[in-house]
């Protein structure tokens, strides 16, 4: 069992743009609904994926693979060339490649097989080095490699060809999460120890903006908590001797609990928020495609949906048994959870769902609100409420916020940066007039628009 599963996403620059909130209290207001539930495991469901929003891949402990496709009227039902047999052990983990043309499955049988979704047959068996069980495997999102991790504490690395690129033992204990920044630029690792390891991953793919990049990090475990960190990180392609205030020149110590944590010259992680979250371990979290909910799951048999604040907006019950992963598709209109009672079951997060709907068309109310405000620049946000700010202040750290989220957020605890979590020697707030002129500029514009537009 899982004892740390993490899910990363850049935020740009600063932050990621989140949803108006009304979304969220809308969201609240609605009635999920389960849609449907496959029960054509015949064990514990070990692994799920979504593919945009009509494809559903589910991995099991019975040794299959099950491939589900939507069809409006009847729902998703299996592909004709599924289930997929090919392992000779129970199913660890399945994930369908950034383009959606190969699905990999992992298993404790030490392979990651390689299938063709277009009909089922398999293109390629990668052997993990030894022959160890494998827990866990990923694509990288720019598609270039595909990462594999074993009850060694060793990951292996595989390039487009297929070829093994590297094998490395990360940690002491087994690996059973691996997980890519949605940019590829940093790999994460988890090991059952609760230990979590981030590695900076060279390549081709080096961002255009030379600026110091910001991800936040969700983890989970045996502690029943959820984690939310902040990521720094200088890409190969800064002038690194022009330093960063987000990474300090002399390496620092964060403490999260029992760990302590340790910046480098080109990376610093801090623990910002720690959510009591379910009455038991906590076995997978992953955030919505657009990075503005987080959805949890646990062994007290629940799945828990919260925003980035960590409010929890829903609590959802159906399994008998652990639930030990979920899935969300690509505009988070529906979630899929898998349990040891064999069973996935499939949520309508938006409440007005049914077998007959076209979902490859649907837009949910969070997803529709998520590109209103896709728009918005990103130094206009507040990186602690993600919205619109109406009065911007600058703080001792150099970062803009809403005046009343930062006099709130230094009323609960001492004078913390938000974006550094290191501490300051003052609370003073000084108006941002500049932006806080922009901020009005853009606001009028766009009335403007609306006016015209009418």
């Amino acid at each position: 069992m899982p004892t740390v599963c993490l899910v990363t996403n850049r935020w740009k620059q600063s932050v990621e743009a989140s949803p108006d909130p009304v979304g969220f209290f809308a969201m609240c207001a609605m009635k999920t609904s389960i849609l449907q539930k496959l029960t054509a495991h015949t064990s514990d469901v070990t692994s799920l994926d979504f593919y945009g929003n009509a494809l559903l891949v589910t991995g099991s402990s019975d040794k299959t693979v099950r491939v589900w496709r939507w069809l409006v009227g009847r729902g998703f039902q299996e592909e004709p060339y599924s289930p997929l047999l090919g392992h000779r052990y129970g199913v660890t983990s399945v994930r369908v490649s950034p383009k959606g043309a190969v699905l990999a499955s992992a298993s404790v049988d030490g392979t990651v097989i390689l299938w063709n979704l277009s009909n089922g047959e398999i293109s390629n068996v990668l052997n993990q080095e030894c022959g160890e069980a494998i827990r866990a495997c990923i694509f990288s999102p720019n598609g270039s490699t595909i990462v594999s991790s074993d009850d060694n504490g060793s990951v292996c690395i595989w390039g487009q060809d297929k070829c093994l690129k590297s094998h490395v033992k990360v940690h002491d204990e087994a690996v059973h999460t691996i997980a890519f920044s949605s940019d590829s630029h940093i790999l994460l690792t988890a090991c059952t120890l609760g230990n979590v390891r981030l590695y900076a991953v060279e390549n081709d793919f080096a961002p255009a903006d030379k600026c110091s990049l910001i991800y936040t990090v969700a983890t989970c475990g045996t502690d029943h908590f959820i984690k939310i960190w902040r990521i720094f990180f200088m890409p190969t392609n800064i002038d690194r001797s022009r330093r960063s205030r987000l990474i300090p020149t002399i390496p620092q110590e964060h403490f999260a609990g029992q760990s302590t944590i340790y910046s480098t010259e080109v990376m610093n992680a801090s623990c910002v928020q720690t959510i009591s979250a379910h009455g038991s371990s906590v076995t997978c979290v992953r955030f919505n495609p657009t990075g503005t909910l987080l959805f949890s799951c646990s062994l007290d048999k629940t799945i828990k949906l919260w925003n980035q604040q960590g409010t929890c907006l829903k609590t959802l019950s159906e399994h008998s048994r652990y639930v030990n992963c979920l899935a969300i598709n690509s505009d988070s209109s529906v979630i899929a959870s898998g349990s040891n009672d064999r069973t996935v079951v499939v949520w309508d997060l938006t409440g007005s769902l049914s077998l007959t709907s076209h979902i490859t068309g649907i837009r949910s109310l969070l997803f529709s609100l998520a590109v209103k405000t896709a728009d918005i620049p990103l130094e206009f946000t507040c990186p602690i409420t993600h919205e619109l700010m109406k009065d911007p202040v600058y703080a001792e750290d150099g970062f803009t916020y809403e005046r009343d989220a930062i006099k709130e957020w230094f009323g609960r605890e001492k004078a913390v940066s938000p974006m550094t979590n290191l501490e300051l020697t003052t609370d003073e707030l000084v108006e941002n007039g500049k932006l806080k002129q922009q901020i009005e500029d853009y606001l009028r514009n766009k009335d403007a628009d609306v006016g015209g537009g009418q």
